[in-house]
Order: structure tokens, then C-alpha cells, then sequence
């Protein structure tokens, strides 16, 4: 996840999901919701986030989207 910080910068932070392993041609379906609410360790600001899998070590490529108001 790439958070928008108050600069207009993006920040990275990883948050794991899983660890499985898959035979060749098996598929996985990834789910996850990640809430937006105020926390005392992190502050949302608005503008433009995003979101990006690593898979394998290997970084795909970024998702932007923007967070809807509360």
C-alpha cells in the first residue's frame, strides 16, 4: 500500500497477506479490505494512494485509486 502523505510523496507500507504454496497453473483469489479510518499511529491525507502486489519478492505494477470520503 502507498499511502498519500502530506507532501503529496508516496509512502510504502507492506502488510502481509498470506504465505501458501501453488502448483504450476493453479490459481489464488486475493480478497482483502483495508480500512481508512483515523488511528492514532497513522494519518490519511487526501489525494491520490495506491495500491501494489509483491509476489515473490517481484513488485507488480501499481494500482492508483483515491479513498472515498467518510
Amino acid at each position: 500500500m502507498h499511502h498519500h502523505r502530506a507532501d503529496g510523496r508516496q509512502s510504502a507500507k507492506t502488510f502481509k497477506l498470506t504465505t501458501l504454496a501453488l502448483d504450476p497453473g493453479q490459481g489464488f483469489r486475493v480478497e482483502r479490505e483495508h480500512s481508512f479510518r483515523p488511528l492514532t499511529t497513522r494519518r490519511y491525507h487526501p489525494g491520490p494512494h495506491a495500491i501494489q502486489l509483491l509476489v515473490n519478492g517481484v513488485a507488480g505494477e501499481r494500482a492508483a485509486f483515491l479513498p472515498l470520503p467518510p
